[in-house]
């Protein structure tokens, strides 16, 4: 989100006059970053690219990156891979390192999602990880933190939550919450890195230490495997699914219930139009099939995707519907037959004999949806690398239609669709895509507000909200819901028009929503 909340967390570390700075270039961060970031800049943490870009989202790639900078800085010795990467979607020899450090792990086995925004919670593991390599041991240091919102995660995470609490490097928010999902611009993970970078220096003298990763005391596998990490006490990833699938497979795992009608998988369009009457539209999705859309004013709202005459996947987004014997009242703990958290989407997996079903969950950990498919359409689903131009409309009426279904639960008004931010928003999306970047800032340096008046839109407060992700807009949707910036921007009841635009290349979705009040 452009519009940008005031960071509230408590304890933001000042850098005095004492330690003077010396950046080289100038740094679009806020007032209050700005002292960190100089600072972070002249002790060789930040690139000068990383300098313009402070509140632009930080991505998982590029914090690693800094954090093994730092490591080679505090202990004066080359990190060097000896291996091939263990991902299939990052190869990045820094990554790699930081994999065989035990500094980071995948978001799924296999997985690191270079380019996926980091989270709090991620952003303390790796940095809780990094001060181990560097020799040390929180673990006595560690307080046992008073966020409301970080049971939802497992104790793993926590651990490593309640050790950079215990030595002052992270801080919650005035409302007593940590925010363990939402998503980090550079500038807020610079300011919180800087602090953990400061205490390494003092408890070292500042000086060079010589470390060698331990042999003896190894992560969890589970832990090391993911960042939003599985319990220590589970079994493996594999077994976990085996055992999942015999529980589910005796229950009724292909039928949802929405507002107190029944949809199930594998019904054929007859079928489905006998319980739910003719659609409201008939849209197509990435994958080039149809899918019928129900709005029921937003309240009960849903889509069927078709494949060779039988539904294949069902979506729906919202509190209203129940699955199994769980409902979307709940949180992550409440998720019946849960396999494992997926921290690529930020949701979580149940396995099933013929079909798998995701779990979205929020920024706060609340379930938000259900995706159910079945498992041949999971395994072999193919969005098109090409947008043609009623597809794209489709999508962004789609896009729309998940906006105003969390609005309409929130109690919030409606947004009216506006051509000219429709047409602002495709081409900053067309421009993102093009040129393959992912700012809110165009590379000529126009923002959102200046594409916005360009157009000849008047307005008296505006907003954007931008999103990247490889696949449909459940994806997308995920994104938002997991991001506490991007959700809540969505939510801000002072807008009143709307505007979405969608491109892709390579199969990846380029999303931009500008919104005016």
């Amino acid at each position: 989100m452009k519009r940008f909340a005031a960071i509230l967390l408590a304890g933001i570390l000042c850098i005095t006059a004492a330690v003077p700075s010396f950046a080289a270039v100038e740094t679009n961060a806020g007032e209050w970053a700005k002292p960190s970031m100089e600072f972070a800049y002249d002790e060789g943490l930040l690139t000068d690219a990383e300098m313009q870009k402070a509140k632009s989202p930080m991505s998982r790639k590029e914090f690693c990156k800094m954090v093994m900078r730092f490591l080679e800085i505090v202990t004066e010795k080359e990190w060097k891979a000896t291996q091939a990467s263990p991902f299939s979607d990052c190869d990045d020899a820094e990554v790699t390192a930081a994999y065989e450090a035990g500094i980071i792990g995948g978001v799924e086995p296999g997985i690191f999602a270079p380019d996926r925004t980091l989270t709090r919670e991620q952003m303390a593991i790796m940095v809780a990880r990094v001060l181990k390599t560097c020799g040390i041991d929180l673990t006595e240091k560690a307080v046992k933190n008073p966020f409301t919102d970080t049971s939802v995660l497992f104790d793993s995470s926590n651990k490593y939550i309640d050790q950079l609490y215990g030595i002052g490097v992270i801080a919650g928010y005035a409302d007593g919450t940590y925010g363990p999902f939402q998503e980090m611009t550079v500038q807020e993970a610079v300011v919180s890195f800087v602090k953990a970078y400061r205490y390494t220096l003092e408890q070292t003298g500042g000086e060079g230490i010589s470390v060698v990763p331990e042999k003896t005391e190894k992560e969890p596998a589970a832990e090391k495997e993911q960042e939003t990490a599985i319990p220590e006490e589970s079994v493996s990833m594999e077994e976990n699914k085996e055992t999942q699938q015999e529980v589910a497979s005796a229950a009724k795992t292909e039928t949802v219930t929405v507002g107190g009608k029944k949809i199930s998988l594998n019904w054929t369009a007859e079928e489905l139009k006998a319980v739910w009457g003719e659609p409201d539209r008939i849209d197509t999705s990435v994958y080039g099939l149809d899918r019928y859309i129900y709005i029921n004013e937003y309240l009960d709202y849903f889509f069927a995707t078709f494949q060779n005459g039988k539904v294949v996947e069902i979506f729906v987004p919202g509190t209203d519907f129940s699955y199994l014997s769980m409902n979307g009242k709940g949180t992550m703990v409440d998720i019946e037959n849960l396999a494992y958290v997926s921290s690529v989407e930020h949701s979580g997996v149940i396995y099933n004999e013929i079909s798998e079903a995701r779990v979205p969950l929020d920024y706060e950990g609340n379930i938000c949806g259900l995706l159910l498919q079945t498992k041949t359409f999971s395994e072999e689903k193919d969005p098109v690398s090409t947008l043609q131009y009623t597809m794209k409309a489709d999508i962004e009426a789609q896009l729309l239609d998940l906006i105003q279904v969390r609005r309409a639960e929130k109690g919030l008004p409606l947004l009216i669709w506006d051509k000219k931010l429709g047409e602002v928003a495709r081409a900053h999306s067309e421009d993102m895509a093009s040129k393959n970047y992912f700012d809110y800032n165009s590379p000529d340096g126009t923002t959102p507000f200046g594409r916005i008046m360009e157009n000849g839109k008047e307005f008296s407060t505006a907003s954007e909200v931008i999103a990247r992700q490889r696949g449909d807009v459940v994806q997308i949707y995920q994104e938002w819901m997991r991001s506490a910036a991007k959700h809540n921007g969505l939510m801000d009841q002072t807008m009143k028009e709307v505007g979405i635009g969608v491109s892709s290349r390579t199969k990846v979705l380029h999303v931009t929503v500008d919104l005016c009040g």
